[in-house]
């Protein structure tokens, strides 16, 4: 009976690692509209049952703007609106932190990809280790005013730290600012897109042409401005989607 039990056990779990891949597990579920439009459907109506107010968390002043308005799904839970997250969310272990984009106006609900901020944080580890050591962050060659690569030799780094962009998939290097916080360089998917799309002109922050053409943010970001065809960082650009 036992030996029949233990047949019977294995035979489920074998059915289920079919029935279940790894492209469908739930840290690996993509964003997708219908999730998106959900969501966007119960922030609508949190907002009109509260007098404009938004199920938001408070975030201070200096958070990056593109992560300042995460949605609070408990607020919407408790407003019986929304039963849980989405299963792709980071509540539910999925790799997205569900935000709000340009809460004043559109108030659209965006996506921003939380291993982006995992692997920033393992950089900024290694990058304090050498500014309490040296005073001063680990700068390597200047990209432009404010925006610098890492010095690999400083930390000891045997290659430019990179992340995997939300976008393309193709690696994208991270650079540090005048401070020392290390940055994701998006350029690369931005060029993509003017050249897709033929812009040789663009006024304000190049990285609302990504949240244009996708549902996911650029978070941990420079700003960035056209300038007779280059792409370059800003350290003080609008912050809204005119």
């Amino acid at each position: 009976m036992k030996l029949k039990l233990s047949i019977i056990i294995l035979t489920t779990l074998l059915l289920q690692a079919c029935l279940y891949p790894d492209s469908q597990k739930v840290e690996n579920a993509p964003t997708n509209d219908e999730q998106l439009n959900e969501v966007q459907q119960a922030v609508n109506q949190y907002k009109d049952q509260n007098g404009g107010l938004l199920p938001i968390k408070n975030r201070g002043q200096q958070t990056p703007i593109f992560i300042k308005y995460p949605i609070d799904f408990t607020k919407l839970s408790d407003a019986n609106i929304l039963g849980q997250p989405p299963g792709n969310s980071y509540e539910r272990g999925g790799p997205y932190s569900y935000v709000i984009l340009d809460p004043e106006n559109e108030v659209e609900v965006k996506v921003a990809d939380v291993r982006v901020n995992q692997k920033l944080r393992s950089i900024n580890y290694e990058i304090n280790i050498y500014r309490n050591e040296n005073l001063y962050p680990p700068y390597g060659e200047m990209i432009n005013k404010g925006y610098f690569n890492i010095n690999l030799e400083a930390i000891e780094l045997d290659e430019v730290p990179t992340v995997k962009s939300p976008y393309s998939g193709q690696k994208l290097e991270i650079i540090i600012n005048h401070e020392g916080k290390p940055l994701v360089d998006y350029r690369p998917d931005v060029y993509r897109i003017l050249e897709k799309e033929n812009i040789n002109e663009y006024d304000g922050d190049l990285r609302y042409l990504l949240t244009d053409h996708y549902p996911i943010v650029p978070s941990y970001s420079p700003p960035m401005s056209l300038v007779d065809g280059e792409i370059i960082f800003k350290e003080h650009v609008s912050q809204t989607t005119e």
